[in-house]
């Protein structure tokens, strides 16, 4: 029992520690494949937002292209350009503003109260001096810069990518940017998602884990109750043989020679008539502890099973149990022969089980054992006439229902059925077991007689 359980932990560790470390690698790569994701996504896309940013810039330059290309540098074209840019925008935070190169904000249609006012000092929520690095990169002939400030149509902080162009003949700078939040929403996003099958891939490993583990227990305890089993079976057959070959043969010695005495006694004075009475009980005696020791011999283990078939041993035990009450009669009918050792010894215990029932507690007078086979089961059906199973006659409190219980149990685990029907005057109980594929494809007999 012990060495059992070792052998089902010996099998759960390597699972156990197959599927952790399966786990663990899952969970490292996913985590590498968020990060590649998130190194090819977040560029590809901060490079179509920058084209579009070019785009805008180019739109507006092109809005004014007729003020600031025609080469004049008075105040009425730069406000008719201030009013065209001012009327630009796109979408709910999509606007330009201008800054000259001393930082003094010059147009804005979200903030116009802050026109005019220099800003070369003004930092953004972190702190970084975004004016002086827009100017910055207007007098390197334009570029990006990346601040956080906050989003007009929300008041939130978010961070902005703003794109400048110079206008040099006006000493301008025409900037534009578009508010980042896509784009962490969409590596979010991909984060949900690996996050989310990182999950459901670890639900898989646990379930699967789960199963393995059941899987194991379960066929463990099978091939422990198979096991004990095979134990008690091999203990039946060697107390068989040991009464079978030993006890028994004594018996019947011991019977012959009280018999051959009975018959030295036949001629004596009449004063030893008294020993003749002794030696018939003792004869009678010997005979009754014989049938009884061979009965429970038969009973421990049929050894007529292995050396003639199942046939033969449900025939002698039809005619073992039989006595002066009730009639027993075996019937068989087509391919009985080609079961296993194992399902004929099922078949067996049943027919053993219920007749013993039947004997003690029916009260029948009739009762019948038939043995049907095709090429693909084997079917048993132990009817009686006696007075029906009562309703709770599988229940554990009733020991032939224990019994009952043991044989469905034992027939289910041969992979076949169990059904039980009683009435008073009426109770059969059937049993079907398949034969295996192997077993379908073997010749056997075709016993059509019903014997």
């Amino acid at each position: 029992m012990k060495l059992r359980k070792k052998i089902i932990l010996l099998a759960l560790a390597p699972l156990i520690l197959a599927l952790v470390a399966l786990a663990i690698t899952v969970n490292t790569q996913s985590i590498e494949l968020a990060k590649e994701q998130r190194e090819v996504i977040e560029p590809a896309y901060l490079a179509s937002k920058k084209a579009e940013l070019r785009s805008y810039l180019v739109l507006a330059q092109h809005a004014i292209a007729h003020l600031y290309d025609s080469d004049r540098t008075d105040e009425a074209a730069k406000a008719e350009a201030k009013a065209i840019l001012t009327r630009m925008d796109y979408g709910d935070d999509g606007y330009f503003f201008v800054y000259d190169l001393q930082g003094i904000l010059l147009v804005h249609p979200r903030t116009p109260e802050l026109i005019g006012m220099n800003r070369l000092d003004y930092r953004d929520l972190n702190g970084f001096p975004h004016v002086q690095h827009l100017i910055a990169r207007g007098r390197e002939g334009g570029g990006f810069v990346r601040y956080v400030i906050g989003k007009p149509s929300s008041g939130k902080p978010a961070l902005k990518l703003t794109y400048v162009m110079p206008l040099p003949e006006w000493g301008w700078l025409l900037c534009t940017g578009i508010y980042l939040e896509d784009v962490e929403y969409v590596l979010k996003k991909v984060d949900r998602q690996v996050t989310g099958n990182n999950r459901a891939t670890m639900r898989w490993i646990g379930s699967l884990a789960f199963l393995g583990m059941a899987a194991i227990i379960f066929f463990g305890l099978m091939l422990n109750i198979r096991g004990r089993r095979e134990a008690e079976e091999t203990e039946r057959v060697r107390l068989s043989s040991e009464l079978h070959d030993g006890i028994c043969q004594r018996l019947a010695a011991a019977r012959m020679q009280a018999s051959a005495g009975l018959i030295h006694l036949a001629v004596i004075p009449p004063a030893y008539v008294p020993a003749q009475a002794v030696f018939r009980n003792l004869v009678k005696d010997l005979k009754d502890v014989l049938q009884e020791t061979r009965e429970i011999s038969h009973g421990l283990h049929p050894m007529i099973l292995k050396n003639l078939g199942l046939a033969a041993a449900l025939r002698l035990l039809a005619q073992d149990m039989e006595n002066d009450t009730t009639s027993i009669q075996f019937r068989r009918h087509g391919l009985v022969e080609g079961l296993s050792n194992g399902n004929s010894l099922a078949f067996y215990r049943l027919a053993q089980e219920c007749l013993k029932n039947m004997r003690q507690h029916s009260h029948a007078t009739k009762a019948a054992l038939r043995l049907a086979g095709t090429r693909h089961a084997m079917r048993l059906i132990v009817w009686d006439n006696g007075i029906g199973l009562e309703s709770d006659c599988l229940a554990a409190s009733r020991s032939h229902g224990v019994g009952l219980r043991n044989m469905k149990a034992r027939v289910e685990e041969a992979g076949g059925r169990l059904t039980i029907t009683s009435r008073p005057g009426s109770t059969k109980v059937t049993a079907t077991i398949p034969r295996s594929f192997l077993q379908r494809f073997l010749p056997m007999r075709d016993l059509r007689s019903s014997d």
